[in-house]
């Protein structure tokens, strides 16, 4: 049976539930999953078949602890199937120049680790309105209101594509099947055209919502 790792940063919870939801999509698909937070545990990489780093982006950064983590395991996490699940709302947003950012703040991210995964995911996150202090609840509706999003502070507002998730999840399981399926000789599979995933600009290979 195949052993999966998803580990996640996160600073409101969000991320963590989309952990969560993510592990259990693999146990259903057959595998064993186990999820960890970067902040309390210091999984190594090594001893599972692929790895999911999932997590959010937080004032044009991802949460300190996972960058500390896949610099540490940067090696181990190359060398088996490996995904970036990156958690933001700016994802909903139309303007090209947004998804611009977010592909710069992921690079910057795998500039910075030393990392280069095979696929990268977007996925929007939450507003937890009431999990917020006052002064943050502030800033990020003055962010929503230009964004034209939810703005009713008395409630939170989830935007997870949770069946986009659970594809995402079908797509790393069944990468798995072909790798083993794969024989040792034989070179790991090409993008269209015939390039090489590690020769391809990282904000070429992501997946964004349509």
């Amino acid at each position: 049976m195949k052993r999966l790792l998803i580990v996640y940063g996160t600073t409101d919870g969000h991320t963590a539930k989309i952990a969560r939801v993510l592990g259990n999509e693999f146990r259903r698909l057959g595998t064993v999953a186990h999820v960890a937070h970067a902040a309390t545990e210091d999984p190594d990489p090594a001893a599972y078949d692929g790895t999911v780093v999932a997590a959010s982006v937080v004032m044009g950064h991802f949460q300190r602890p996972i960058r500390r983590w896949v610099r540490a395991h940067r090696s181990a996490l190359a060398a088996r199937p490996n995904a970036f699940l990156s958690v933001c709302l700016g994802i909903l947003q139309e303007q090209g120049e947004v998804h611009q950012d977010l592909a710069l703040i992921a690079n910057r991210f795998f500039t910075r680790t030393g990392w280069t995964p095979r696929r990268v995911e977007f996925v929007a996150g939450a507003l937890p309105y009431t999990r917020y202090g006052w002064l943050k609840r502030w800033g990020m509706l003055r962010v929503v209101r230009k964004a034209r999003g939810d703005t009713d502070t008395t409630r939170d507002h989830e935007y997870t594509d949770w069946n986009r998730v659970r594809v995402f999840a079908r797509g790393m399981v069944a990468g798995l099947k072909c790798a083993a399926a794969r024989k040792p000789e034989e070179p790991e599979a090409r993008l269209p055209g015939g390039a090489d995933p590690a020769e391809v600009n990282v904000a070429e290979r992501m997946t964004v919502p349509s």
